[in-house]
């Protein structure tokens, strides 16, 4: 898939929906991505969701260029929180391979972001937070989102070989 944004501090969204599946708990989303020579991302955002009885389980991440680490969402707070893991700008016209396990703990209203693997290497985050009511109708899927930075210029980002496990 071929995504393209550009404009000053501009944001683009696409998503995925496969469906409602209340029963599961555990995601595993496993893809490829990269950007061309022109990038001027913000942030490069990778979200998989599960939305439960009207509760959003946001398993938001991004790679914070601005602050060189991957951030996690805490939906509760409406929120990004910094990690201590690593990101930087990604090479351009390579492709990274980016894997997220995430849980929704059952019977509560909790996710946790378990582990995050880049190019091969693996990072353990085990960071717990609280889905926020919203109402929406149950769904499980995948987002991701093209952030512009204050120089506004367009640049692409491609992802390939998207899968989602859950269980």
């Amino acid at each position: 898939m071929e995504l393209y944004n550009s404009g000053v501090w501009a944001n683009s969204l696409w998503w995925q929906n496969v469906g409602a599946s209340n029963s599961v708990t555990n995601l595993l989303w496993d893809f490829y991505a990269q950007v061309d020579e022109t990038s001027s991302a913000q942030a490069l955002e990778f979200d998989s969701f599960q939305f439960v009885d009207g509760y959003s389980y946001m398993f938001g991440s991004q790679c914070d260029l601005g602050v060189g680490k991957w951030d996690v969402w805490s939906a509760s707070d409406d929120a990004w929180i910094h990690t201590s893991i690593p990101c930087t700008a990604f090479a351009p016209n390579v492709w990274h391979h980016i894997q997220w396990y995430v849980q929704r703990i059952a019977g509560t209203e909790k996710y946790t972001f378990v582990t995050l693997v880049v190019d091969g290497t693996s990072y353990s985050v085990n960071q717990t937070y609280s889905a926020k009511y919203v109402g929406w109708a149950d769904n499980v899927g995948v987002q991701y989102q093209l952030d512009v930075n204050a120089k506004g210029t367009g640049y692409h980002e491609w992802v390939d070989e998207s899968t989602l496990t859950i269980w």
